[in-house]
């Protein structure tokens, strides 16, 4: 049976543009596997803060792929900082 606080994703990856090859080889072996994963380059709907925020809400995990470029950008921090806001299960990669 569901939860009533069923989400709509398992995981939603946080991550920097220029780690995308990494990031989606990620996305690929996660979704073989019949992990539901939200990542911006699919799924973008609205504005960019309330697609990611829309994300972080309604994903199970948030995955923030650690990187330099990850560090470095303020977008990621923004992302990273609402997810621990949000209470979310974070895994940092």
């Amino acid at each position: 049976p569901q939860s009533s606080d069923q989400k709509s994703y398992d995981v939603m990856i946080s991550y920097s543009h220029s780690d995308k090859t990494l990031c989606h080889r990620l996305v690929a072996d996660l979704e073989k596997t019949g992990v539901r994963v939200w990542i911006d380059s699919q799924l973008m709907h609205g504005t960019t803060f309330d697609a990611m925020a829309n994300a972080i809400e309604n994903s199970q995990f948030v995955f923030l792929c650690m990187s330099d470029a990850y560090k470095q950008s303020a977008f990621c921090q923004m992302e990273a900082s609402y997810a621990v806001k949000r209470r979310c299960q974070i895994i940092p990669l």
